[in-house]
């Protein structure tokens, strides 16, 4: 059943209404397996809590919050926490009775929705059933290709699919939500807090019964539904048992400090919508397609005679939307007139423009509109001069996403592709630039490019297309699961320039060492007079900033057992701890709350109530972290939204039984596994692919 608490006036004394007697009042919609919906309308169980701590809007939610356990229990009829346990029904999550619910509520109004849930929808409409407890993880398994692509894809590619019987409606139902959804400028968020994995079991029958020790949630699918609906899917997958709080506000857990910080972005991030977006070209040059095939929002035009409109519900600064263009059958006009003298270019112009419509949160509609003139050229060096590795990497990105999500797609044909265009590129600037005189034994990379090589490998080895098994392996737990490759793949989708290549190749930290001003902030030398006219541009500019730890290659190679770094890899923090490191000395980084018994040598390690201490290394640490977070925005606001996420901090004990030592070992992309080779090891296959293809023309 769907319950809506809210408060309703028991009288009137006149036209006084703030002096009406307030009590709690419940609407319960029943029937979630057919038809729910909405039974009040919005303003009725909302409540606008922007006022302030001291509005009545505040103390009637707040009110809300605080009954709605004993309002649960009544209405149950069970007030026993253990029974509640044992049966299970409690299992049960009719989820999607609460998003359609969600959408009735918002379709005249428009506006963005967050669903908070512990597992995915299993019972009523839109029940996802448990499709990985029947699949089979391995090398190439197309069932296993099924699990993390989303069921509206799967339904709309082959209904009569084998296997899809079962799993028909749910995709049939989430498509229509998705397009209902859009259609009325309803923006839709999921929020999972359903710990991907927990702390080793030591019973060998449950390890026996669940090696994993954890639920399948089907990301994919709920998170299209996302996609469509312009929205986020947040997956607070590390739970108290080894995650760090780091800000300590009212001594919140460090499940509770993720919880606030993702909802805090959602409700306090600048946002635009009713957003249309479109992309105008001069002639000579058209547009080909977006990157991916099928990108945030929805396409509206056939893109045969105009470049297709985007429509997207919202849009926040963050949003990356990425363009492939195309040569035009009628060349480029020459925009020169036969004149030379023209600051120098005496080639065409290419002129591209943006428009960007949307609605601000105040209910004003504007335009937002960019130009750019771009000279063309007959020197191919000068293309590779000028390329962006921001650029060529995110496209790289999406197209590899597009490679595994088009119909006869797959995560090898995805692989084979990065190698391949990283080859042509390198093979064509041998051919065409001064690299041709260059000996053949000595692999050339454009000056703009020199780190191509290293993303591709990065890009091959990352949670979107890496192997879910060792070479050679048929039965061990998969990693990535399908639903952490489900979700690496919703935000590849989405990547931006200014992440895409640390997005798969994380940056790491020495943090046991720290020179004298690491972790501390400092502000940056007044600048001259004049050199810049707008006043918000010193401003940005002479904000504080902390000066970060000693950056190391993400290799096991650069880690020391007695010391302690910091992991960054854009979706959490991994602290790692060597296994001879005193106890002294990370203790003086955190403060712990319980302590558990590893299954390891009996150690004993931290497995819950953690946070960083109140020490001088600690707060350098939480400096390190807040700067980390923030990127480069300019202020507080537009740094929630400068990562997809509010990374965790996650614990990592070498050699003690931390559940994700295993994981964190998997990043370190410059070292080999039993798929890929090491990044020496790539170069020289990448040269020898070269030299072959220069040697065939």
């Amino acid at each position: 059943m769907l319950v809506f608490p809210y408060i309703k006036r028991k009288g009137h004394n006149g036209s006084n209404e703030e002096d009406d007697e307030e009590e709690l009042a419940v609407a319960i919609v029943s029937d979630v397996t057919e038809d729910p919906f909405c039974p009040l309308p919005l303003n009725s169980w909302s409540y606008n809590v922007g006022d302030g701590l001291e509005s009545k809007e505040w103390y009637r939610f707040c009110r809300i919050l605080d009954s709605f356990t004993e309002l649960m229990e009544q209405l149950s009829g069970e007030s026993s926490p253990q029974q509640q346990q044992q049966n299970d029904k409690w299992k049960r999550n009719c989820g999607g009775a609460a998003l359609v619910a969600l959408s009735d509520a918002l379709k005249d109004s428009g506006g963005r929705g967050t669903l908070i849930t512990t597992r995915r929808p299993n019972y009523g409409v839109g029940a996802l059933r448990d499709r990985e407890a029947v699949t089979k993880y391995g090398i190439g398994s197309s069932s296993e290709q099924k699990l993390f692509t989303p069921l509206q894809q799967l339904v709309q590619r082959n209904n009569d699919a084998v296997g899809m019987i079962k799993d028909k409606p749910a995709g049939l139902f989430y498509k229509k939500l998705g397009e209902e959804c859009a259609k009325n400028r309803v923006c839709l968020d999921i929020v999972v807090t359903s710990s991907s994995v927990s702390i080793p079991s030591t019973d060998p029958k449950q390890l026996n019964k669940n090696p994993n020790m954890r639920e399948f949630l089907d990301v994919a699918t709920l998170g299209e539904l996302c996609r469509v609906t312009c929205g986020n899917f947040k997956w607070l997958r590390v739970g108290n048992e080894c995650g760090v709080a780091v800000n300590g506000i009212n001594n919140d857990s460090f499940t509770g400090e993720q919880l606030r910080e993702e909802l805090k972005r959602s409700a306090l991030a600048y946002t635009g919508s009713d957003v249309v977006f479109k992309l105008r070209c001069s002639n000579g040059v058209q547009v080909k397609s977006y990157s991916p095939t099928l990108p945030v929002g929805k396409l509206v035009g056939d893109g045969i005679v105009n470049s297709a409109e985007l429509e997207l519900s919202s849009m926040y600064p963050g949003t990356s939307i990425a363009v492939v263009l195309e040569h035009k059958i009628g060349g480029v006009v020459d925009t020169m007139n036969g004149s030379s003298s023209r600051k120098g270019i005496d080639m065409p112009m290419v002129f591209f423009q943006s428009a960007v419509l949307y609605t601000t949160k105040t209910g004003q509609r504007r335009v937002r509109v960019s130009t750019l003139g771009l000279p063309t050229t007959k020197v191919p060096a000068d293309i590779f001069r000028s390329a962006d590795l921001g650029a060529v990497s995110t496209i790289f990105t999406r197209g590899a996403i597009s490679d595994v999500e088009r119909d006869g797609g797959s995560l090898r044909l995805a692989r084979d592709n990065v190698f391949n265009k990283c080859v042509s590129i390198l093979a064509n600037y041998r051919s065409h630039t001064t690299a041709r005189t260059s000996p053949s034994g000595q692999l050339i990379l454009p000056e703009s490019l020199q780190l191509l090589p290293l993303f591709c490998l990065s890009l091959r080895k990352s949670r979107m297309l890496r192997h879910s098994l060792p070479k050679g392996v048929t039965s061990a737990k998969p990693f990535p699961t399908a639903d952490e490759r489900a979700y690496h793949i919703f935000y590849g989708r989405m990547v931006s320039p200014n992440m895409s290549l640390q997005c798969v190749h994380p940056h790491l930290f020495q943090v046991s060492d720290m020179r004298t001003r690491d972790g501390d902030w400092i502000t940056p030398p007044v600048l001259q007079e004049n050199k810049f006219d707008e006043a918000n541009v010193i401003a940005a500019s002479m904000r504080p900033v902390c000066q970060l730890p000693k950056t190391m290659n993400p290799s096991i190679a650069c880690l020391d057992e007695s010391g302690m770094y910091i992991l960054d890899d854009r979706f959490s923090f991994y602290l790692f701890i060597g296994r001879d490191v005193p106890d002294e000395k990370w203790q003086d980084l955190l403060s712990v709350g319980g302590v558990g018994n590893s299954r390891i040598r009996g150690s004993s390690v931290p497995t819950g109530g953690l946070s960083l201490a109140n020490t001088e290394s600690a707060h350098k640490l939480r400096s390190v972290i807040h700067q980390l977070r923030m990127l480069n925005s300019p202020n507080e606001t537009l740094g929630l939204t400068a990562r997809n996420t509010y990374a965790p901090l996650i614990l990592v004990f070498v050699g003690r039984g931390s559940v994700f030592e295993e994981e964190m070992d998997s990043l370190l992309v410059d070292d080999p596994d039993s798929h890929e080779r090491s990044y020496v090891d790539f170069l020289c296959d990448i040269h020898r692919s070269v030299k072959e293809k220069w040697d065939q023309t």
